[in-house]
């Protein structure tokens, strides 16, 4: 009965606590280490790590603090410019929508490229009967790429299907002033 007893509780004890048991069995516990066997005893400075391990290059790259510039930005600045466009200061901007050509178009379309806007920086008309009002054209470029994307997630993905939507009835001319747009800024690789 009783190695029963001890049986039973020595089961017990494995099996709700087999860690204990196990911990008293195996030797002190060590962290593992990870040396760096450095052959020619040079001390190196872990900001060097990059430079070993992926060559000057990467390191080049991250000690380059300047921002990226997007290489259309030039382009489109011109481009800009060359409407007289008030957008043109704004061409980084610009570039950083998924929908800019479409931007640049249908404000083309509205209000030749931003030269006749129906509220502050509203070069689109956004707002029909209550045009919108913006602070400012980041603000603008923002809202006029997220209600192209709401057409587009709606199945308006083109100036011709989009037409009916956003200008309200059936002006061919706007499609045509759209479309000379953006087809002229992939010509130019914009």
């Amino acid at each position: 009965m009783n190695a029963t007893k001890f049986t039973l509780i020595g089961v017990l004890v494995l099996s709700f606590a087999p860690h204990a048991a196990f911990a008293q069995s195996v030797p002190a516990y060590e962290p593992f280490v990870f040396e760096i066997k450095n052959s020619q005893n040079v001390k190196i400075a872990l900001s060097d790590l990059d430079n070993i391990i992926f060559g000057d290059e990467l390191a080049r790259e991250n000690m380059e603090h300047e921002p990226k510039v997007d290489p259309r930005a030039a382009p489109l600045r011109e481009y800009l410019k060359s409407k007289n466009s008030p957008m043109a200061e704004h061409a980084e901007e610009l570039l950083k929508h998924y929908h800019y050509r479409l931007i640049i178009g249908i404000s083309f379309a509205e209000s030749n490229f931003c030269k006749r806007n129906i509220r502050p920086h509203n070069c689109w008309g956004i707002g029909g009967g209550k045009p919108e009002v913006y602070t400012d054209y980041a603000a603008a470029f923002e809202r006029a790429n997220a209600l192209i994307q709401k057409y587009h997630d709606g199945g308006l993905t083109t100036p011709k299907l989009m037409r009916n939507r956003w200008v309200g009835w059936q002006n061919n001319s706007w499609i045509v002033a759209v479309n000379q747009v953006t087809k002229d800024l992939e010509t130019r690789g914009i």
